[in-house]
């Protein structure tokens, strides 16, 4: 159950990884969150995306990859880092050594 949990928790963190690398820009303050804020939206028809339409990796298998208010398609990247996310907040779980204790292995990992 706790690796459920915490593969949920990577997948979550990976969907947050895409909105900081698309919304992101260098010109504007990396401190400067501002860009950072507002809805989600699909970059070609601008329509604002409602929750259910966010959930990580569900969503893109449910909508086909495509957009549900113009069909544009939706680039692999945001299931692929969301998944590459959840599996590297397992990483702890599967790299446990006798010598060290499960929790520190957790903090050497940054979690």
């Amino acid at each position: 159950m706790f690796s459920l949990i915490l593969f949920i928790f990577g997948l979550t963190f990976g969907s947050f990884l895409n909105v900081v690398s698309f919304r992101y820009s260098p010109e504007k303050s990396l401190f400067s969150f501002r860009n950072l804020l507002g809805r989600s939206h699909c970059p070609q028809c601008g329509k604002t995306l409602n929750w259910y339409e966010l959930v990580p990796v569900f969503s893109f298998l449910i909508q086909k990859g495509k957009c549900r208010s113009c069909g544009e398609k939706i680039s692999w990247q945001y299931p692929l880092v969301e998944l590459a996310s959840g599996f590297i907040f397992l990483l702890p779980l599967y790299f446990y050594s006798p010598l060290i204790n499960g929790q520190w292995t957790m903090v050497f990992c940054g979690f």
